[in-house]
């Protein structure tokens, strides 16, 4: 018995409507996550009324810089199915290596802060280049290099905080990430207007540019890309330096939020505030998925609740459930969708 067209037709469009639904869910669950956050913080605030303040709201967009900056780096690395365990030990190797060259070597600050970003550039071509030589997953390289980097980073400086003389700060170092901008029209910290710059680059790289197609794809099936031609193993390691970039200009705004001090124990933990941020944004740990949006939007989530958190007296602690929690159900829904449309 014959099959008609329409049938057909219906067969041949249902897969697209599957991935049509995924990715809105993908974009807009997100976003609906953080309109209910928002609207939660609101209601448990409503007496005092400090939650929705504009000053406020620039203090949250202040304090997603640093997380975003290493997020987006780490969106790529996921993409190809890959992961980056290093990101908070090479954020304090670029602070110390920073206010050494200021210190010890002379080096003007805008020079120093171009240095930091290329350490964590060479970072990314460490875990990159071990990844793709000796074919070891990526988890146990880049726990190595969790150990390397902070190790590297006590051992230059002497396991102390290395603190920049202020005659050595250059006049616009403070603004970068000031709450209250200057000038006013700004609305924002630079620092904020230099993340969203760095997003729709980045954004329009993985859609449009050759090198992003093929992250999609080395994500999505690396036995089928290396079948269609592709070098997986420079495509790869170009990931992790580009990754590494990201996480030196981070490296750079947490240096700026030190205060002009490189601290070799700084932002303990960070990569794991990173890889959250990007799994609650819809990227899957499975690698073929993610956004950029998605990413910004996890990142926000997570300063939303953190600044939430704090304005509506909650401990601590329960950030970190709270936090926790989100993540886990964040990847189980990750799960369900991959289910379904197998």
């Amino acid at each position: 018995m014959g099959v008609s067209a329409v049938e057909v037709g219906r067969e041949k469009g249902s897969p697209a409507l599957r991935g049509t639904l995924g990715w809105v869910w993908t974009v807009f669950g997100p976003f609906l996550g953080l309109i209910l956050i928002t609207v939660l913080f609101a209601y448990l605030t409503r007496h005092s009324g400090s939650f929705l303040t504009t000053y406020n709201w620039r203090t949250i967009a202040v304090q997603t810089v640093i997380v975003g900056t290493a997020a987006l780096g780490m969106t790529v690395i996921m993409i190809a199915g890959g992961i980056d365990l290093s990101v908070g030990s090479a954020v304090a190797l670029v602070t110390v290596a920073i206010a050494l060259a200021v210190r010890d070597l002379g080096w003007p600050m805008p020079l120093a802060m171009a240095g930091g970003i290329v350490v964590g550039g060479l970072c990314g071509l460490w875990n990159g280049a071990l990844i793709t030589g000796l074919g070891v997953v990526p988890f146990i390289i880049t726990l190595g290099g969790l150990k390397i980097f902070r190790g590297l980073a006590k051992w230059l400086s002497s396991s102390t905080a290395v603190y920049v003389p202020d005659e050595a700060q250059v006049w616009w170092f403070p603004s970068i990430l000031a709450t209250e901008p200057e000038p006013s029209w700004l609305l924002v910290a630079p620092g904020v207007w230099l993340l969203l710059i760095l997003s729709v680059f980045l954004a329009l790289a993985l859609r449009h540019s050759l090198l992003g197609r093929y992250i999609y794809a080395i994500g999505s099936n690396e036995s089928t890309a290396r079948l269609c031609g592709i070098n997986v193993p420079l495509v790869k390691l170009a990931v992790y330096v580009l990754a590494g970039l990201a996480t030196g200009l981070a490296g750079v705004m947490q240096y700026v939020y030190l205060n002009a001090t490189g601290d070799p124990v700084t932002a303990d933990g960070l990569e794991l505030q990173v890889i959250a941020a990007v799994v609650i944004g819809g990227g899957s740990l499975n690698g073929g998925e993610g956004t950029v949006v998605g990413t910004l939007i996890g990142c926000l989530i997570m300063s939303v609740l953190n600044n939430g958190c704090v304005h509506a007296g909650i401990p601590n602690a329960s950030q970190d459930v709270i936090i926790g929690a989100i993540i886990v159900a964040a990847v189980t829904l990750d799960r369900f969708r991959r289910r379904r449309d197998l």
